[in-house]
């Protein structure tokens, strides 16, 4: 009985440090900078995956949880990360703009949102969903080609003309840096992005609970 608890705090401890295992699963951030990257590894149990971000125009994400309107306009791109993402990881797809299928944000009056819908992955791989911003964009076939604007700081008054000292889209309207993404139809999903602390020692607390109790009712039996 002891032991039944004991894992269900380790599961628990181990979902809210922001790894899932699940069909789908929702994250939530905010970028500091126009040009930043936010990586997301996931394994598929199916041919089939889906990708949608909420930041943009807002709505209600997989999770339940109400997203306001005002985020800047995503670009989801996906890579190959089977056996690590490398500088070799090739791009799958990318996407941006979507329009179809997204709401459209009530300031703006744009529908800048994105969907990745795919039904060809290999469910013995290992992917790499990325987020970035508009016109921050792969510069070739590998994650090692990088991206058009890494390096550039905030890069979207220059490019856009909005007022700001970030965080602006192609219709010229301010934004801010806030992103919500869901990735539905995965075995499981972790976001590798955020900052060490206090999230990694989470995560590694976990693991050491986990190990051990595990040693612990072993020496009992």
């Amino acid at each position: 009985m002891r032991w039944a608890v004991f894992r269900l705090v380790v599961v628990s401890c181990c979902v809210a440090a922001g790894v899932a295992s699940a069909s789908s699963v929702s994250f939530t951030g905010t970028f500091t900078t126009d040009d930043q990257l936010e990586i997301f590894l996931f394994t598929a149990p199916s041919a089939s995956f889906v990708a949608q971000t909420w930041g943009y125009a807002g709505g209600t994400n997989g999770a339940g949880q109400v997203i306001p309107a005002g985020g800047f306009d995503p670009v989801l791109s996906l890579f190959d990360a089977t056996g690590g993402l490398t500088a070799a990881s090739p791009v799958v797809t990318f996407t941006y703009n979507a329009g179809v299928g997204v709401a459209t944000d009530p300031s703006s009056g744009q529908a800048f949102d994105s969907i990745l819908a795919l039904s060809n992955l290999d469910p013995t791989h290992t992917y790499a969903l990325v987020l970035s911003e508009v016109d921050n964009l792969p510069n070739g076939s590998t994650f090692g080609d990088g991206f058009s604007q890494t390096g550039n700081g905030d890069f979207t008054p220059g490019e856009f003309g909005c007022g700001g000292t970030a965080f602006c889209d192609p219709s010229a309207s301010q934004r801010n840096g806030d992103w919500a993404v869901d990735i539905s139809g995965v075995a499981s999903a972790a976001d590798t992005t955020a900052a060490p602390e206090p999230r990694s020692i989470l995560l590694l607390s976990c693991g050491m609970v986990g190990l051990t109790m595990f040693r612990r009712r072993r020496k009992r039996v």
